[in-house]
């Protein structure tokens, strides 16, 4: 169980070196998908300072593996690299990849871990590991999207099961098979996506709804159609 965090605390010093920010901000923006994007967008366009922070390392949230979606007329990724060439050109706008909120606390103070040089190979040697970023911010939007709720039951965290939406991160973003046949359990709209995603690069999908024939024939027809 070393992988789940149960492991042995070292002894030898830490050779790294980690730094500590100070920052302030009209709006603060965690979370940098299509809501968190937009959000960001419009404070910027009205002459706020900005800081947009997510955790992964791509900006972009959803849109990164929901290829078949459009906004306003535009594909997905379109839609992404439009938005985050505005925000970069701005002058108003701090973009934070890798960078994971962990603490809201008193008066708009957001604690931020920036995770710098993990990443990188040969990192240059005057930049820290991690950056602790403490931000003030006159406006915090909370843009850090949904999660699914997984079935409950032992071992459920065993190589093989995973969330709906994952295939569709496997799929869709890092173009990986992530098995030859795969059970769809559910209770909503969205495993029917990840079972057509799934489907459409040659994988055998079934799907187990909870709910009546009635409630989700829509998404049912749309599957059956693709065989």
């Amino acid at each position: 169980r070393i992988a789940a965090g149960i492991g042995v605390a070292p002894t030898e010093p830490d050779p790294d070196r980690y730094v500590h920010r100070h920052a302030h901000c009209d709006v603060l923006v965690v979370g940098a998908g299509p809501a968190g994007l937009a959000a960001a967008l419009a404070a910027s366009a009205g002459g706020q300072r900005v800081i947009l922070a997510d955790e992964q390392a791509e900006l972009g949230g959803t849109l990164l593996h929901d290829g078949g979606s459009t906004i306003e007329g535009m594909s997905a990724g379109a839609r992404v690299a439009q938005t985050l060439a505005t925000l970069k050109t701005s002058g108003n706008v701090l973009l934070l990849p890798r960078s994971t909120a962990f603490g809201y606390y008193n008066h708009n103070h957001v604690a931020l871990l920036e995770r710098v040089t993990d990443h990188l190979a040969e990192p240059a040697r005057n930049l820290p590991r991690e950056r602790l970023r403490q931000v003030r911010a006159k406006q915090v939007v909370l843009a850090t999207g949904a999660h699914e709720r997984p079935l409950v039951f032992a071992d459920n965290d065993r190589p093989g099961i995973m969330l709906a939406e994952s295939i569709r991160v496997f799929v869709n973003r890092y173009a990986v098979m992530p098995g030859r046949r795969i059970v769809f359990v559910t209770n909503g709209a969205s495993a029917y996506r990840a079972a057509a995603d799934a489907h459409t690069v040659g994988i055998e999908v079934a799907v187990v709804d909870l709910r009546s024939e009635a409630a989700c024939g829509a998404d049912m027809d749309m599957l059956r159609t693709q065989g």
